[in-house]
């Protein structure tokens, strides 16, 4: 039997073995493409169509809001309200050494999250 084509006389029977596999698997990936698209395609279709109606459920759901009220935003009022609310005190030294203590010495409790039949 003759081959369609012919190898050049120097080339080992190995790398003539690996270019006709090559080849093959390279047709079969042609052969196999537009089923992977034709699958993928509906799907996308569907994922496409969903997204559309989200869109429009936000539409309609920002329609229903009511329009900001802007004329009584002032920056500066805010700022000074925030600048002047109280501070939350500090953890003392005393107080910090005693949570790091308290934190190196627990145990882990996995006892509790143990199934129960």
């Amino acid at each position: 039997m003759q081959m369609p084509f012919q190898f050049p006389d120097w080339m080992p029977w190995w790398a003539q073995l690996i270019i006709v596999v090559g080849a093959i698997l390279l047709a079969l990936a042609y052969l196999a493409l537009p089923f992977s698209v034709f699958g993928t395609k509906s799907r996308l279709d569907a994922i496409e169509a969903r997204l559309d109606e989200i869109q429009g459920e936000i539409r309609s759901l920002s329609l229903r809001l009511p329009e900001p009220d802007h004329t009584g935003y002032d920056a500066p009022a805010l700022i000074r309200a925030a600048a002047a609310a109280p501070i939350p005190p500090r953890p003392t030294l005393r107080a910090a050494a005693r949570l790091s203590e308290a934190r190196e010495r627990s145990e882990p409790q996995l006892g509790r999250f143990r199934e129960t039949r």
